[in-house]
C-alpha cells in the first residue's frame, strides 16, 4: 500500500532573529535594503563571477523588489532569506536563506553571498551550520549547497561542514553568453529513520 505520509508533510517558518558565535541571522526586510545595497555595489566585481544576478542590481530600489519577493516567500513558507551581521560591530557581512524548500521531498538549498571584505572569516560556514539545525531540527531530510565549479570557496564552505560531493551538473546555468558548470553538495539528516 502506498504511504501518503510524505504527501502530509506540513510547511513551517523559522525565526526571524537567530543567533550564533559570531553571526545575527536576521529577516530580510525593507530596512535592510540601502546598507544591503551597498555590500553589493561595494563587491560588485568580486560577487558578480558567480551571481549572475549582480549586474540587474543597479539600484537601492532594485534591491527594495527582491525583498519584497523575499517576503511574500517568507510569508508563505516557500523560502527564507536573512542578512548576515557580525555579533560584535552589528555590520552587515553578508546575506542569504534557504531558497528551495521541496516540502514533499523533505529538501532544501542554500544561497548565500559575503561582502568580499568580510570573506575567510568563517561567516559562510557559520550560517550554513545555524541553518542546518534549524532545519533538520524541522525533519528536513536533505540540504544542498549548489556552486558554480569555479566557486573553490564556496565548494570548500560545503566541504568543510559536512557536506558530500555528489557530482557536477553540465551547462547547468546560462551567463555571460555561455553555459557554466554547477557541482552540487548534500548532507543528509541521518537522524530522522
Amino acid at each position: 500500500m502506498l504511504d501518503l505520509g510524505i504527501m502530509n508533510f506540513e510547511k513551517f517558518s523559522l525565526p526571524e532573529k537567530i543567533a550564533g558565535d559570531r553571526l545575527i541571522l536576521l529577516r530580510r526586510g525593507h530596512e535592510h535594503d540601502e546598507e544591503l545595497f551597498k555590500l553589493i555595489d561595494g563587491s560588485r566585481e568580486f560577487l558578480r563571477r558567480f551571481l549572475f544576478w549582480v549586474d540587474d542590481t543597479k539600484t537601492v530600489d532594485d534591491v527594495k523588489t527582491v525583498t519584497d519577493i523575499f517576503s511574500r516567500n517568507w510569508d508563505e513558507q516557500n523560502s527564507f532569506e536573512y542578512v548576515f551581521l557580525d555579533k560584535q560591530t552589528g555590520k552587515m557581512v553578508g546575506a542569504g536563506g534557504i531558497h528551495t524548500i521541496s516540502y514533499m521531498n523533505r529538501m532544501a538549498e542554500y544561497g548565500y553571498y559575503l561582502d568580499q571584505k568580510a570573506v575567510g572569516n568563517g561567516y559562510a560556514s557559520e550560517f550554513v551550520r545555524l541553518m542546518e539545525k534549524e532545519l533538520f531540527s524541522r525533519k528536513i531530510h536533505r540540504l544542498v549547497i549548489e556552486c558554480d565549479e569555479d566557486n573553490k570557496a564556496s565548494a570548500r564552505v560545503a566541504e568543510r561542514n559536512g557536506f558530500v560531493y555528489e557530482g557536477r551538473l553540465r551547462d547547468a546555468k546560462f551567463a555571460y553568453g555561455g553555459f557554466r558548470n554547477e557541482l552540487v553538495y548534500a548532507k543528509i539528516n541521518s537522524y530522522l529513520f
